[in-house]
């Protein structure tokens, strides 16, 4: 009877933790790591909590954005798996992933190609804001090159919920602290308001105006994320004239982003949208 109480909960975690995936460090509660379903050996990412090494309040962060995860299902937020809570660590099990910060040191695409992988997250991760806004009535908090990962695919997932607050909590400081040093540079304008964020040197110009609404002193001026989406919707004839070129384009985006995201959504558009017979040239590249 004993022995069943005092077991092991790692042996019902049908997960193995492999070695350390390097790039979080001071940015995160958590420390990352390589894993490996036990049976199938599929990869996953393993993000681990040191309950013996932490504050409370640490603890008590880290298992607030565990249920974060738990509970939030949206393709462009970080996909849960499972997780274990032991005496010693907080275990949890998510779709293999990279740190942002990692895969752009790394990143071996150059030119427009780079561009594009770049534009693609942007609009993933502008996308997952929208819904947490929108549709959970939420704000993130945190987005950062720290709480951004990518995928196998190249598709870039919105994680850290450290910070995650409901929009409709009314306190004298609507700003979480942050309890990290390191992501006090990630304070929204109204918190702190450094001249670095109106540099706007390594911003393209196109996205210049939107970038200065974006980092707006006054929290209200600022778009909404869906508004940012809709500004990029086009119309009957615009997707026409997009699909018909878009052809002479897709050698520039990387191949992973190409099959596993470009490709479903054409044939989606190919069986249930207005583009016409435009899409087929791409569709079948």
């Amino acid at each position: 009877m004993w022995s069943f109480f005092s077991r092991d909960p790692t042996k019902d975690f049908p997960y193995e933790v492999g070695d350390p995936v390097h790039g979080l460090e001071d940015k995160s509660v958590w420390t990352l790591h390589k894993g490996k379903k036990r049976g199938t050996q599929d990869e996953v990412s393993i993000f681990l909590f040191d309950v013996q090494k932490s504050s409370e309040t640490m603890f008590d962060i880290a298992k607030a954005s565990l249920k974060r995860l738990k509970t939030m299902r949206h393709p462009s937020l970080l996909h849960y798996l499972d997780s274990c809570e032991t005496e010693k660590f907080l275990y949890v099990a998510t779709e293999y992933v990279e740190p942002l910060a990692c895969c752009i040191l790394d990143i071996k695409l150059e030119g427009p190609q780079k561009d594009l992988f770049l534009a693609w997250g942007i609009f993933q991760i502008t996308r997952a804001l929208s819904f947490l806004n929108n549709d959970g009535n939420m704000r993130h908090n945190n987005v950062c090159l720290y709480s951004v990962f990518v995928t196998l695919a190249g598709e870039w997932k919105l994680g850290g919920f450290e910070f995650l607050t409901s929009q409709g909590q009314e306190t004298s400081n609507p700003i979480p602290i942050k309890i990290l040093p390191a992501l006090e540079i990630y304070d929204p304008p109204e918190k702190k308001d450094p001249p670095a964020l109106k540099t706007v040197d390594d911003i393209p110009k196109q996205l210049s105006t939107l970038y200065y609404e974006l980092v707006s002193a006054n929290p209200a001026s600022r778009p909404n994320p869906a508004d940012i989406i809709t500004r990029y919707i086009k119309d009957k004839a615009e997707k026409g004239k997009f699909f018909s070129t878009l052809s002479a384009f897709l050698d520039s985006f990387p191949e992973a982003v190409c099959i596993h995201k470009i490709l479903p959504q054409l044939m989606t558009a190919y069986h249930y949208g207005d583009a016409g017979s435009a899409i087929l040239a791409p569709m079948f590249k």
